[in-house]
């Protein structure tokens, strides 16, 4: 029965061309869906026309700039690699990949090329260390009680047009590194600036409800501070900022974090993570 009323459906009269355009109008993961409606979806999707649609239109450009060679068997199972595996390119200082939700792209800025006070100039408050759970080869670990400054930038035009990013400080924090108070420790104040537009916010570098007692929940809300996030990989991430890309042409966007209160050690920096907000 479920055959017969496939066979009659409007959508299998539709031109395979027409068929692509409208999958390509949604998500990577609603094309995947698309396929199980139909046999008139089924036999475009799997088609390297209708994933190239899916793939920045400078995705040969930016892959020309990995470390190692990108292979790849056709278009869907390239950008299957790369929702799943960042590629790193620029010498090993940043990896790219995809949203596995929008097919939008994806940058994480390695700590090596973020600018931290001190981590160059002073190795005696930041050391450069390996961890088997980074995508980069080294991550910066703070060592002293100084202050801390980390920020980064990005090109608007190497980002995905017409659509909102946030951006996260991937990072850990050692445990019984915070012995001073809490509220002079944990928490950062944060800018992102894009084409002379700043906007400012709080965050924290552990989770409040587990960390912190009422008194300082209520500090929290007073200054609408950010609380942090475990990811599936080993890391915790706190949002510096959200900011929408116009049309790729506002220049420079810049993000950071500076302490505004006492002076943290056992803070590890894997990097900055812009990625669209969902």
């Amino acid at each position: 029965m479920a055959k017969t009323e496939d066979a009659f459906s409007p959508i299998n009269s539709l031109p395979p061309d027409c068929i692509s355009h409208i999958i390509s109008l949604a998500s990577p993961r609603d094309a995947c869906m698309f396929s199980l409606t139909s046999t008139a979806f089924r036999s475009v999707i799997d088609t390297d026309d209708t994933w190239q649609r899916f793939l920045p239109l400078d995705y040969a450009s930016i892959l020309s700039r990995a470390v190692n060679p990108v292979e790849f068997s056709s278009k869907k199972d390239l950008l299957v690699k790369l929702c799943k595996h960042p590629v790193l390119i620029d010498g090993g200082k940043m990896s790219f990949g995809l949203d596995r939700f929008t097919g939008k792209k994806c940058y994480m800025i390695s700590a090596r090329a973020l600018d931290i006070d001190s981590a160059n100039e002073a190795p005696d408050h930041w050391r450069w260390i390996s961890s088997p759970d980074s995508r980069f080869d080294d991550v910066a670990k703070k060592v002293s009680r100084c202050h801390t400054n980390i920020y980064g930038k990005i090109e608007s035009n190497a980002l995905c047009r017409k659509t909102r990013y946030s951006a996260y400080l991937i990072y850990k924090v050692e445990t019984l590194t915070f012995g001073r108070p809490i509220r002079d420790q944990i928490m950062l104040r944060t800018f992102v600036n894009i084409g002379g537009h700043v906007s400012t916010g709080y965050v924290c570098l552990k989770n409040l409800q587990k960390y912190i007692n009422k008194m300082f929940d209520r500090f929290r809300d007073r200054y609408h501070c950010t609380t942090p996030k475990e990811r599936g990989d080993g890391w915790m991430e706190v949002e510096i900022g959200e900011f929408y890309n116009e049309n790729g042409e506002e220049g420079e966007i810049r993000m950071g974090l500076e302490e505004t209160g006492g002076r943290t050690w056992g803070l590890i920096v894997q990097g900055i993570e812009i990625r669209p907000k969902h």
